[in-house]
């Protein structure tokens, strides 16, 4: 075994779904793959006085670890809770929930503006909030927050949006969670955030939230006095611009940028961008359950009937054979993951 083996798992993630398989389905039941270190236990919500220590809070984003946003939620949040901050040690804007598999993370400690000590991840806010809760600290968490990201995250820009999807990270390993972002504007000021992260983060842990759910916050650009109050909203619709532009470079050699004006919405009453358009600050509930509930209804009424020999008769069967050659690769890659 050659050394660059070494740090090869001991089979790859999809083989060790198929090997799993088995044994879910004589269990009933997902089988859980080991983990390390201490998980995060979800804990119902009591109010923060009744709390035997104070909580612990981990916090991250998804535009870096050096962007004011996330020492503005750190400075709000340190006064309810031991605030710890892992972060993207560069921008992962829009990477949405993107996760590193196929290579080693590496974790430095920083040193934030106000002194204290940060935890610099080469990777994604998503990667970010995984070594927190799987196993880098000796503790868990008992709440994670995602912010201040710079740039709204309304409606569809949830699908994109790496802030929201470390929130997604820490639901999905059992941890409430809220992210929190704020509107551009030319004069950056996080103080309304700041006061709007420290009310949703007390609710929280003082109401708790159930299992799959998570809050997205958005605060308008404005200043505390001018800011019309906190609406609980369902997610509206955002309306794209996007545009590819294409140019050539010196050699001669096209490249495309994919941009356009910033996006606008409807402004539906009850819905995100309605209550930002109206200076008021946003807290929208979210769900990891993507279910579409109409159309699981209709759907057993479709033609489900599997005809197997009509497959055949239409299917090239003899293309979707893998070659000699890829046989051999496919050989060789099941040798490596045995390793």
């Amino acid at each position: 075994m050659s050394a660059g083996d070494d740090d090869r798992p001991e089979m790859s993630r999809e083989r060790a779904r198929a090997e799993r398989r088995d044994v879910d389905k004589e269990r009933g039941e997902p089988l859980a793959g080991a983990r390390g270190g201490r998980r995060a236990l979800r804990r119902m919500g009591r109010p923060l006085d009744a709390w035997a220590s104070r909580p612990r809070i981990l916090v991250t984003n998804d535009d870096g670890i050096e962007s004011h946003g996330i020492l503005a939620l750190k400075r709000a949040l340190d006064a309810i809770g031991d605030v710890v901050v892992v972060a993207p040690d560069s921008n992962q804007s829009a990477v949405g929930h993107q996760k590193t598999l196929s290579r080693p993370l590496r974790v430095r400690e920083r040193t934030l503006p106000d002194g204290s000590t940060g935890y610099a991840v080469d990777g994604s806010p998503t990667d970010a909030v995984s070594l927190g809760l799987l196993g880098f600290f000796d503790e868990g968490f008992d709440l994670v927050a995602s912010g201040i990201n710079y740039g709204a995250n309304l409606g569809d820009d949830l699908t994109y949006s790496g802030t929201v999807s470390a929130a997604m990270e820490a639901v999905i390993n059992s941890t409430p969670a809220f992210a929190i972002s704020q509107e551009y504007s030319e004069q950056v000021d996080f103080t309304l955030a700041g006061i709007a992260a420290a009310i949703v983060a007390r609710n929280i842990l003082e109401h708790g939230l159930r299992h799959g759910e998570l809050l997205n916050v958005n605060v308008p650009a404005v200043r505390p006095e001018e800011c019309g109050g906190l609406e609980v909203t369902r997610l509206g619709k955002r309306v794209y611009q996007d545009e590819l532009i294409g140019r050539v470079d010196p050699r001669g050699m096209p490249y495309y940028w994919i941009g356009g004006p910033p996006p606008s919405g409807i402004a539906l009453p009850g819905t995100d961008f309605h209550a930002i358009v109206n200076r008021r600050v946003s807290v929208t509930p979210v769900h990891l359950d993507l279910t579409g509930r109409r159309l699981l209804r209709e759907l057993p009424s479709w033609d489900w009937s599997l005809d197997l020999t009509a497959a055949a008769e239409v299917a090239d069967r003899e293309a979707l054979r893998p070659t000699p050659v890829e046989q051999e690769r496919f050989g060789e890659e099941t040798q490596l993951e045995r390793r």
